[in-house]
């Protein structure tokens, strides 16, 4: 994606500025630190990192609703006597019957927080760009000849070192959206390999498990209903 963001950003004015200036001392920057809060207004957060999680845990419970044992030791010894693992196995029930409805919702946040992420890496560009051009006009302001008057030479220094603290901000902002982009990746990737890899290997050890008891179920069928001819063979024979 090409990115123009250095374009928008001023640079330095040649001289950078009169040092004997009192209102230009004071107002040194100003036109950069003005552009930089334009260029930078947040994207606005849609929580697709929240809703994803939250589907993967209702994936989760859907899949532990045929392990009753676990959820009774999940629910532990309280938990039991007040019934929450009662309530625990119904909801989980719930969900397996809603699987796909869970995964459909889960995908659209997966979609929703992929978007996030290109907007996390724009404005990551955009912050980095921000903090070179600040670092620019504090270098510019440091290479003016100090003032000869007292007063403006202290106006100049806190100016300057109102700009690199401002560049050491930008740059921890940078940090926090490199540590968000990645935990988002890996969010992404988690439920990438639970969709793609582990649900389906559950779904095929649950076809398994059922083909297993297959023969067991059609013996008992088998019994059921040979049962129930001599009952009604039983009837019959009465009514003659």
């Amino acid at each position: 994606m090409p990115d123009t963001t250095p374009s928008l950003l001023p640079a330095p004015p040649q001289p950078a500025l009169q040092a004997d200036d009192a209102l230009a001392v004071a107002g040194y920057g100003a036109p950069l630190l003005l552009a930089v809060e334009r260029l930078l207004a947040a994207p606005a957060a849609t929580g697709a990192a929240q809703r994803l999680v939250a589907e993967m845990d209702n994936i989760r419970q859907a899949m532990s609703a045929r392990d009753a044992r676990q959820i009774r030791r999940s629910a532990g010894l309280f938990g039991r006597l007040l019934g929450r693992d009662v309530e625990a196995q119904l909801q989980a029930e719930q969900l397996a019957r809603q699987l796909d409805i869970c995964l459909l919702r889960a995908d659209g946040s997966l979609q929703e927080l992929q978007h996030e992420l290109a907007q996390h890496l724009l404005q990551l560009v955009r912050v980095e760009a921000a903090v070179a051009a600040i670092d620019d006009w504090a270098a510019a302001g440091e290479a003016v000849p100090a003032p000869a008057d007292t007063l403006a030479q202290a106006a100049l220094q806190r100016r300057l070192q109102h700009l690199r603290g401002l560049a050491r901000l930008r740059q921890t902002e940078a940090g926090q959206l490199r540590l968000l982009h990645a935990q988002a990746v890996e969010l992404i990737e988690r439920y990438q390999r639970i969709r793609d890899v582990l649900l389906p290997l559950w779904r095929q050890q649950l076809l398994a498990n059922q083909a297993a008891r297959m023969p067991a179920t059609l013996a008992q069928a088998a019994d059921a209903q040979a049962r129930i001819l001599d009952e009604v063979t039983a009837m019959q024979a009465r009514l003659r």
